[in-house]
């Protein structure tokens, strides 16, 4: 697996596709590795003349695990958060947005197609935010502002995520795994809870660890409320969702394309915060027509 030193880090990565083909890269999210992105929806984007790069973020897979950090109490943090007190964290959003620039320069990508979910989202936000240059375009898919005026995750599942097992053996932890996702998942589509859970042995394969799937959940907390800053990112953005997101409610993807000027908000029937294949199929092409809307724009500026 190549691994690129990135920020005094190591960043796992992998390439689909011819290297001269128009850069797209995919943005995991929460506790999810680069394995955790189907490989027909790679091969689909491929196939429409993309470059797919996809990594495992910090604290994931095989990138760089922070474990000296240790296992934060994220309940606590938030309390100290709402309360005006510091927070320690390990790092925030924005380092994880540096990263993907710092791979995007051992790779020599000068701009890339951006798509992220769930925290993906979030970290192509901050890119689009901090490293406007880069980006030939944004698809921030079932994510959210951080504004905390917006409705928050169903309590079930909040209980669920918070309660992780604190062991490591794989098989109890993919059992909890298996509760969160019947809860999350696109009541709207065909889910193949047996394929879900092979996908969820070979993620625990390559690298889940609770410190890093806790210390990526404080990361979100600590970044605070990105919408006042979202106005002013310029480049060409597409914002989908999911209606019965019980995870990240849909008014998050609302108020992302509310917040970024000139956004496309695609409202998805049926969604909820995962990625069945009738989802992948509408996606993939969603994704496509904006990479390619924007790089018309490009060559007639």
């Amino acid at each position: 697996m190549p691994v690129a030193r990135v920020n005094d880090i190591r960043i796992a990565y992998e390439r689909h596709g011819p290297e001269d083909a128009t850069p797209l890269i995919l943005v995991q999210g929460l506790s999810m590795p680069l394995n955790a992105w189907p490989p027909v929806f790679i091969e689909r984007l491929v196939e429409a003349g993309f470059h797919v790069v996809t990594l495992d973020n910090r604290d994931i897979g095989e990138s760089e695990l922070f474990r000296d950090f240790g296992v934060p109490n994220v309940p606590w943090q938030i309390l100290r958060m709402r309360l005006g007190m510091s927070v320690r964290t390990a790092y925030r959003l924005s380092d994880m947005a540096d990263d993907i620039v710092g791979l995007m320069d051992a790779l020599h990508i000068g701009s890339a197609h951006i798509a992220g979910v769930s925290m993906g989202g979030m970290i192509s936000q901050e890119l689009a935010m901090g490293h406007a240059d880069r980006l030939r375009s944004l698809t921030s898919i079932m994510s959210t502002t951080g504004n905390p005026r917006l409705p928050q995750a169903d309590s079930e599942i909040v209980r669920l995520m918070v309660t992780r097992p604190k062991t490591e053996n794989t098989d109890k932890r993919i059992e909890h795994a298996m509760k969160l996702w019947r809860l999350i998942s696109s009541p709207g589509f065909d889910v193949d809870y047996d394929y879900v859970e092979q996908r969820l042995r070979n993620m625990y394969a390559r690298g889940v660890t609770r410190g890093g799937v806790v210390r990526q959940m404080l990361a979100i907390a600590a970044s605070g409320n990105r919408a006042p800053r979202l106005k002013t990112v310029e480049t060409p953005t597409l914002v989908v969702h999911g209606r019965e997101d019980r995870l990240v409610p849909m008014e998050g993807g609302v108020d992302t394309a509310k917040s970024i000027p000139g956004a496309r908000l695609e409202l998805i029937e049926g969604m909820g915060h995962d990625l069945p294949l009738g989802v992948l199929e509408i996606l993939s092409e969603l994704i496509t027509d904006h990479a390619r809307a924007a790089e018309r724009e490009r060559e007639a500026a």
